[in-house]
């Protein structure tokens, strides 16, 4: 199993000032109600919130190379939340890390762009440059984000004060970004499908897999992401950034199928997908298309992995 699962928890009483083990930087550890004492769920500014066995903190904390770990934050910012944090599995932090470690410039710096976009009050407003902004967009440090922001300040996309570390998105960026809702940003892809406790595992062993570690994609699923903004809202503009979408109907649920009809009437490609036992159930209106008709989240990953490569452009 290559991908550890979120896991919305109760907390506890205790509560400690450590150092994270994984970026050095202040961190809380705490005990997790109705689970192993020997775990701890730690809170860091940078890295986000994620459980692991005590022993793995202190190895990670201990390790003498530590050049993976600034991306093994990366996979848990991305990936948690306050609320339901990253469970670390012990067994594959490093391939975890390298999926963000192979990010390229242009697709870090198109996250740079829509990460200052979603904190901008309005047009003309500055946006102050947080160290924590990092891990969000795949960089190895905050001198890497502070080299990708001087690259867009002289493509004109934004105006960067480097001494405030303040910047302000130009009209120029402005338009980078409604390039990107027009036609996708290359790779990333929405994923729609229930958020039924069980299809956990075709999302942990199939989706999620099949897509980031052997497509090397960036799968989004709603849940899964931090926002402000109303939920329907925020799906929206989801599926406007994403260059393609994954529809799973198992369940049938009706925003599924909401969702996957909204990508069409934009253009981006939808792969269909279905749980065989569930098959028969779906709309006249999209039965004719060609769906994964699956039946293990195994061969859920193998299927969903050559549609893709057969179907949709390879980014950058």
């Amino acid at each position: 199993m290559l991908v550890a699962p979120v896991l919305q928890i109760s907390r506890g009483a205790d509560m400690n000032e450590i150092q994270c083990p994984i970026c050095k930087r202040p961190a809380q550890e705490e005990t997790v109600m109705n689970r192993d004492p020997r775990e701890a769920l730690v809170r860091c500014g940078m890295c986000g919130s994620f459980i692991a066995p005590r022993g793995r903190l202190q190895f990670l904390a201990e390790m003498t190379d530590r050049s993976l770990l600034p991306y093994l934050s990366a996979h848990i910012r991305q990936n948690s939340s306050p609320r339901i944090p990253f469970e670390l599995d012990v067994g594959n932090w490093e391939q975890l890390a390298e999926i963000h470690k192979t990010t390229s410039v242009t697709q870090k710096t198109e996250r740079l762009l829509w990460l200052l976009a979603q904190r901008t009050d309005f047009p003309g407003s500055e946006v102050h440059v947080f160290d924590t902004f990092a891990p969000f967009v795949d960089a190895k440090n905050p001198q890497e984000v502070a080299y990708l922001l001087l690259q867009m300040h002289k493509l004109e996309y934004i105006t960067y004060d480097h001494l405030s570390d303040r910047c302000i998105i130009q009209a120029k960026g402005w338009q980078k970004l409604q390039e990107q809702s027009s036609s996708g940003i290359p790779g990333r892809c929405f994923v729609a499908m229930s958020f039924d406790d069980s299809l956990n595992e075709a999302w942990e062993k199939g989706i999620y897999p099949a897509l980031k570690m052997d497509c090397e994609l960036d799968p989004i699923r709603i849940d899964k992401i931090h926002h402000n903004e109303k939920i329907c809202d925020k799906l929206v503009a989801e599926i406007r950034l994403s260059q393609f979408l994954v529809a799973d109907f198992t369940l049938h649920r009706a925003g599924v199928y909401f969702e996957a009809g909204f990508a069409l009437g934009l253009g981006r490609p939808v792969i269909w997908t279905c749980r065989k036992d569930e098959l028969a159930k779906t709309h006249f209106d999209t039965r004719q298309y060609n769906h994964i008709d699956w039946t293990t989240p195994e061969e859920l990953r193998e299927r969903l992995r050559d549609r893709v490569l057969a179907t949709i452009p390879k980014k950058n």
